[in-house]
């Protein structure tokens, strides 16, 4: 029976056991508070700003219009995205090689970038010399001279599209600095800048490239009310854009001799030099019809070798 009880000296032993077990519990347990990461919140959309949400809209729809002047076919222009970025997560992403535009506007701050994805400057260059339109492999690859010049050409349609963009709102000049075609030479930025990147994608014969336009968020900043005033201005432009549609629509005009009622023997006795009296007189103002609803009294005439009509005056409801 003595054998089926502990000794102090093993019951100490257990209870020390039980108190660091329970110690390593808790410290397993136990979680480290992390510091909270501002950058996810830094992605956000430049929807906020109505008004270079415009501009953009008017330079891809620019873009979509005037790229034929470097290509043969017609571009797919698709505009699809608008983000705030870091300078540094701008360019680390940038393919090597990789055709960047660096350029200002007048009269906002900083220097802004617009980047040629690779695969889309070699489809351009195959379609303008006439070959198949199909992507090539493009690491380690340095461009051309002639590649260089089809750059330049892309970039000056995108660069006066951009300022035609922006003469909607406010008087801005676009102004070239140089062409760029390593994004590690890129040092007009501090790496933590914010930027606003706008990334378009252009469809060539069912290839597809990136065009990427990126301006510094504080050249934006002096001009915020203005571009938020931008939406009553879109609006005014839908406005006059529907009544010039409207205005070009065309309608049928009817001018009406006259009416006058016959017998059916009379019409099968109808021939050569038949008469048929009509219920109007010769110097009698004559119906004109809109879309076949009286609008107008009118009087028959000529111009040079034209028949014509000079309108008398407008019909209201009761003369309906």
């Amino acid at each position: 029976m003595a054998d089926e009880f502990l000794s102090q000296e093993e019951v100490n032993l257990l209870l020390q056991t039980l108190g660091k077990e329970k110690g390593k519990a808790q410290e397993v347990v136990e979680e480290k508070v992390k510091p909270l990461d501002r950058s996810l919140f830094e992605h956000i959309s430049a929807g906020r700003i109505p008004g270079l949400e415009l501009v953009f809209e008017r330079w891809v729809t620019g873009l979509r219009k005037n790229l034929t002047s470097v290509v043969a076919i017609v571009p797919n222009v698709i505009k699809e995205s608008t983000n705030i970025v870091k300078f540094s997560e701008f360019s680390v992403k940038l393919p090597v090689p990789c055709a960047i535009g660096i350029f200002n506007i007048e009269p906002l701050r900083g220097t802004c970038l617009i980047s040629l994805d690779p695969k889309l400057i070699y489809v351009v260059v195959s379609n303008v010399f006439g070959g198949s339109v199909k992507p090539y492999k493009i690491e380690g690859k340095e461009f051309t001279r002639i590649e260089i010049k089809i750059i330049q050409r892309i970039l000056n349609v995108c660069y006066q599209e951009l300022e035609n963009a922006w003469g909607s709102i406010m008087n801005a000049r676009v102004n070239p600095i140089g062409i760029e075609t390593n994004p590690a030479l890129l040092t007009m930025a501090r790496p933590r800048e914010r930027f606003i990147l706008l990334k378009v994608t252009v469809i060539l014969d069912g290839n597809e490239g990136q065009i990427q336009l990126a301006i510094p968020e504080e050249a934006i900043a002096p001009y915020k009310e203005l571009l938020k005033g931008a939406t009553e201005m879109k609006t005014r432009d839908i406005e006059f854009n529907t009544v010039e549609a409207f205005k070009k629509v065309p309608v049928k005009l009817e001018v009406v001799l006259g009416r006058g009622s016959i017998t059916f023997g009379e019409l099968l006795d109808l021939g050569q030099d038949s008469i048929i009296l009509l219920d109007r007189q010769v110097k009698e103002p004559l119906d004109v019809l809109i879309e076949g609803v009286p609008k107008l009294k009118a009087f028959l005439g000529q111009v040079s070798r034209n028949k014509a009509f000079k309108v008398y005056r407008y019909l209201k409801k009761e003369d309906v």
